[in-house]
């Protein structure tokens, strides 16, 4: 596990309540997600987890509670002052544009960082071309990351699966953000696929960056998060490392599966 410097800035939630007219979706979920490591939340369907999600990324504002990213309180901060915060997220579907090539897909998620206006886009001015060769810089240093790079010029319909996922998450971390949030990125894998996501993640893990994972795939997220949250019914069940989680007697019962029964 990476050492951790007290002066980096902690995810924290606490108790966060959500609803839907009278329907409670989340009950006073308090936890920590710190940098340096790699955060799994787990739990069945209907648990609460993309409504978790979508509360920390803004899409979602619960009733009560308090989000906190470090000193920064998030409640009244929307999607895109919490994306200018340094948030960024994968979805559960792979979305990239098939007419882009794979690095043009990955310089989309370096957007909010440019600076250069419409103008750029049509005249060869000087400042628009240095910004787009840092972007496409920038682009290839994260495809390289996740070991990547030799599709840059590949169109995505030309590719397996789990080189797009790979992709996607490189989208989401060419702007480098400081929280990173990816939603079951082993969905639609197969196995070897899975492994070499396993890796890709692991790559990922740095004292600059909180990175959380939902997944349903238990093999994955044992093998590359440090801590987990299980979520049932919208409650906080069990917090704890890998090793804590999988002997888990109320975990076990309601998620892992219980072999007497």
């Amino acid at each position: 596990m990476t050492a951790l410097s007290p002066n980096l800035a902690a995810l924290r939630v606490e108790q966060v309540s959500l609803s839907f007219g009278g329907l409670q979706v989340l009950h006073d979920i308090s936890l920590v997600m710190r940098p340096g490591e790699i955060t799994g939340l787990i739990g069945p369907n209907g648990a609460g987890k993309t409504s978790f999600f979508n509360c920390l990324t803004g899409i979602y504002s619960p009733q009560r509670g308090r989000i906190q990213l470090g000193d920064k309180r998030l409640e009244n901060v929307p999607p895109p002052g919490r994306a200018a915060l340094g948030f960024s997220r994968s979805f559960q579907h792979v979305a990239l544009c098939p007419e882009l090539t794979i690095i043009e897909n990955v310089m989309i998620g370096l957007h909010r960082q440019s600076t250069a206006g419409w103008l750029d886009a049509f005249l060869p001015l000087s400042f628009g071309k240095a910004e787009r060769a840092r972007n496409r810089e920038q682009a290839m240093s994260a495809l390289a990351r996740l070991g990547i790079a030799h599709v840059a010029n590949e169109s995505p319909s030309q590719l397996p699966p789990g080189v797009l996922r790979l992709a996607e998450i490189a989208r989401a971390i060419a702007g480098s953000p400081t929280v990173l949030l990816l939603d079951e990125p082993a969905a639609g894998l197969n196995s070897v696929e899975t492994h070499d996501l396993a890796m890709a993640l692991k790559k990922l893990r740095s004292p600059d960056l909180v990175l959380v994972v939902v997944e349903h795939d238990m093999d994955l997220i044992m093998d590359v998060c440090d801590t987990l949250h299980v979520l049932n019914v919208g409650r906080l069940l069990a917090s704890g490392g890998p090793d804590e989680i999988r002997v888990n007697p109320e975990v076990v019962k309601v998620y892992l599966g219980d072999d007497d029964e």
